[in-house]
């Protein structure tokens, strides 16, 4: 029986080999080179689902190659690893297309009817809806208000954080991941939302995170979600969404309502917009927490970068009251270039995403790559972030003061940093996300001392390869202790609020 077992996953696997064979001699002389795996057909899908978005750079490939192609059954992924081919990817953006994608997410994350499907992928929908996002994030008013409402909420989950060490002289304790996903869930869904948003209700915010934990599986068409509990999750979220769509607070942002005016439209059903409005928060949070949680790792673990951070937010961007404090936006925004350099050098090293294309027709990149219809083209950021002919000798190492424009560093962006898309699929919402993160942060730098209860931060912690994000999550939930700091302890803080027109200055634009 063994005997018999063995010859046939001999002859399987001596198949697979044949068809792979087969397969390659469809290949075009002029298409970018094939990179095998060391299992036919399946190698390099596995390899995506074990190791996520980050299986790219673990490839060998010849020196100087700008871009490879990977067989997965008999459809290719052409991985881009070079700046110079971005301009012209760039400029081919109709044939080389991110709207398939859009429509996919609409039928896998926000289970579109089949109605519902044939209109993201129509002429306009998608246009349309990206279109008003872009508005709806524009520096104005209504971004204002967004910002303010996030800003207030930060403001009492930070307060919330020093309750328990206020009672205890050794300080308190908190799983620092778990407090990260509450504390922006409240403050981004505030500022989208409302006040009174879905997820308020702590079990719609636990089943969020569940539904999330399955995006993967869902997205991928490989679904082994068999006990459908990302499903159920995701229904819970779906009918927390359809009671607040049916009375729509008048504080809600302009976003939520834009798109939902979108929607309605193009023609959408109104129960379908609902389920597309919950896919909202996977944008607005999945990629925010973890940014947010390795900014704060990556800060509180040097403590020479922290003092001076200290000592940059306390003469810049506090402003003594009466009976308390003041952290002015205005300056946090324009005047604390080491805690922009701290979250920025964060996204560049932790940076995993790569962006996706689906090639609509051949199409000849820079005049020698044969791109073939149907197909896709993948741009891994981590490759072009570590790349030591753009970024230096230092390309894989973490440099504080790498985005300092007074310090020794070049000024990079563009087709260099990619941490918010790549041009002219740039995050709508980075100015909104950007400004959430160094609030919190710069609260938490002023008025907490953090670290992991082990006492040791460690240099290379374990990470979660099964989220589709942009920044991978840890591993573990590390317990952090946190202490406020006596100097500002018992004070009433307050944030000064400036127009959005004081913009974040992004190495991205």
């Amino acid at each position: 029986m063994i005997y018999g077992l063995l010859y046939g996953i001999g002859a399987l696997v001596a198949v697979a080999y044949a068809v792979e064979y087969v397969l390659t001699l469809r290949d075009d002389s002029t298409e970018p080179p094939r990179l095998r795996s060391k299992v036919p057909l399946i190698g390099h899908i596995l390899g995506i689902i074990t190791s996520g978005p980050s299986y790219h750079s673990q490839l060998k490939t010849a020196p100087n190659t700008e871009i490879f192609s990977l067989g997965i059954f008999n459809f290719k992924l052409y991985t881009s690893v070079s700046t110079r081919l971005l301009p012209a990817i760039q400029r081919q953006s109709k044939t080389l297309s991110f709207r398939p994608m859009i429509q996919h997410v609409a039928r896998r994350w926000g289970d579109a009817s089949d109605e519902t499907n044939e209109i993201f992928g129509g002429p306009t929908l998608v246009t349309d809806f990206s279109h008003a996002m872009k508005l709806s994030l524009a520096p104005g008013p209504h971004l204002d208000e967004q910002n303010e409402r996030m800003g207030l909420r930060a403001l009492v989950d930070i307060e919330e954080l020093f309750g328990t060490s206020r009672k205890d002289p050794q300080g308190g304790t908190v799983r620092f991941l778990e407090w990260s996903r509450h504390a922006v869930v409240q403050a981004s869904s505030c500022g989208v939302y409302g006040t009174s948003h879905p997820f308020l209700d702590t079990e719609v915010e636990k089943s969020f995170w569940k539904w999330h934990a399955h995006l993967s599986a869902h997205i991928s068409g490989l679904d082994f979600d068999i006990l459908r509990t990302g499903y159920a999750a995701r229904q819970k979220v779906f009918d927390a969404h359809t009671k607040y769509c049916n009375d729509i607070p008048p504080d809600a942002s302009l976003l939520f309502r834009e798109r939902w005016r979108v929607l309605r439209e193009s023609g959408v059903f109104e129960s379908d917009c609902v389920k597309q409005q919950a896919t909202l928060p996977i944008g607005m949070l999945s990629n925010t927490v973890p940014t947010f949680y390795w900014t704060v790792w990556e800060l509180f673990s040097r403590d020479t970068v922290l003092a001076e951070v200290r000592e940059e937010l306390s003469a810049n961007a506090v402003t003594k009251e009466d009976d308390g404090y003041a952290l002015d936006l205005a300056a946090l925004k324009s005047k604390c270039p080491l805690l922009l350099s701290v979250f920025q050098e964060t996204q560049r090293v932790r940076h995993i995403h790569a962006a996706i294309r689906k090639v609509m027709k051949d199409t000849l990149l820079d005049g020698k790559y044969l791109l073939k219809a149907g197909n896709y083209l993948q741009m891994p950021g981590a490759s072009i972030h570590h790349n030591t002919q753009i970024w230096g000798p230092s390309a894989k190492q973490f440099d504080p003061y790498r985005f300092v424009p007074s310090g020794k560093a070049v000024k990079h962006g563009g087709s260099d940093f990619l941490a918010w898309g790549a041009p002219p699929h740039l995050c709508p919402a980075r100015q909104f996300a950007a400004t959430e993160i160094l609030i919190l942060v710069a609260l938490l730098a002023l008025r907490a001392d953090l670290q992991p209860i082990s006492g040791r931060w460690e240099t290379d912690p374990k990470l979660d390869f099964n989220d589709p994000v942009t920044v991978l999550n840890p591993k573990v939930d590390v317990p952090f202790s946190v202490r406020e700091r006596e100097e500002w302890a018992g004070k009433t803080w307050r944030l000064c609020m400036s127009e959005s027109k004081i913009r974040v200055p992004l190495a991205s634009g």
